[in-house]
């Protein structure tokens, strides 16, 4: 899977670039803490996201295991509160050293990546990295490829259901199309929330 990422990195770079991440995070915006600080966004891809919110106040730290993607992506980055880190799920070891907790998680587009046990590890690891009132959005991905990469189809009751086990709230946004409109592709946004009552 990385071969694809690194073999096709400026491809997908101008891909990625192109969308308007106003547009790509639509459904969850409402949820957005207004007091920014400290995300991470997981398999961070072009810096797209990374950059959109270290505009709105964010310093962000970026995880990408695709080292010529992470390349370019910083280039894009450069000049914003972006710290990026060669890393990925389900461990995030190189990111566990830093011993961060984040007011944001970002995963988009990347549990379809991994068998099962795998995202359940991945969400184990992600779930422990929240602050206290914090927000974990996951974007789930189905449908077919029609470049050839192994997606895995995930239902958003399984991320739901791992939540609940965490005494976390949770809201699954509607299915949305593709806005690449790839056919047969569309998307789901889980959004998990930390709260703490005072």
């Amino acid at each position: 899977m990385l071969n694809y990422y690194n073999h096709n990195a400026k491809q997908l770079f101008d891909k990625y670039q192109s969308l308007d991440p106003d547009k790509v995070h639509a459904s969850w915006l409402r949820h957005l803490p207004q007091n920014p600080g400290l995300a991470l966004d997981v398999g961070g891809g072009s810096g797209r996201d990374a950059a959109w919110l270290a505009k709105r106040g964010w310093e962000v730290i970026v995880v990408e295991p695709a080292t010529v993607l992470l390349e370019l992506g910083q280039k894009t980055t450069g000049i914003y509160p972006v710290l990026w880190i060669n890393d990925c799920l389900p461990i995030l070891a190189k990111l566990q050293t830093y011993q961060h907790s984040f007011s944001l998680i970002l995963v988009s587009g990347v549990l379809m990546h991994l068998p099962y046990q795998q995202r359940i590890d991945s969400m184990e690891t992600l779930t422990g990295l929240m602050a206290k009132d914090s927000l974990l959005v996951v974007s789930l991905r189905q449908g077919p490829d029609s470049e050839g990469r192994e997606f895995y189809q995930v239902p958003a009751d399984e991320i739901v259901q791992f939540a609940e086990t965490k005494s976390l709230q949770v809201e699954v946004t509607n299915t949305l199309e593709d806005v690449l409109k790839r056919e047969g592709v569309t998307w789901q946004t889980i959004i998990v929330e930390k709260r703490v009552f005072r």
